[in-house]
């Protein structure tokens, strides 16, 4: 008698739902990525040129800082919820897969709306 054969693993099929849900939930977050960006360079570019004009005019006791983990943050938040989202939903049904990255945009915006009002009560130029 000959043995069974081995029970080959089925290929996996990327199912059109699922691909929806990838794209809507990687638009959604990549235009939450775009604002954090245009932030990091909106905050930070006035208070490095004032900061290099007080220099230049012996002021350094009126230089700001700019907020870098704040900022940091707020741009990598969206990228690294999309990955969780990703990795958690991989292997679930359609609603279970829709919910999560629900939750994940749900807490990508809440942080992201706070570290935005953290960077924007804390920062203040030439104060």
């Amino acid at each position: 008698m000959s043995a069974p054969a081995p029970a080959s693993t089925p290929a996996r099929v990327l199912v059109p739902w699922r691909i929806v849900v990838w794209v809507v939930a990687a638009l959604l977050l990549a235009y939450v990525t775009t604002q954090a960006v245009g932030n990091f360079v909106g905050v930070s570019t006035p208070i490095l040129a004032n900061n290099e004009f007080l220099a230049k005019n012996g002021a350094t006791a009126l230089q700001s800082s700019v907020p870098w983990v704040a900022l940091v943050l707020d741009v990598a938040i969206a990228p690294v919820g999309f990955v969780v989202a990703l990795v958690v939903s991989r292997r679930m049904p359609p609603a279970r897969t829709i919910v999560v990255f629900l939750t994940a945009l749900c807490a990508v915006s809440a942080l992201w709306f706070s570290l935005l009002q953290y960077v924007t009560t804390t920062t203040t130029i030439g104060s």
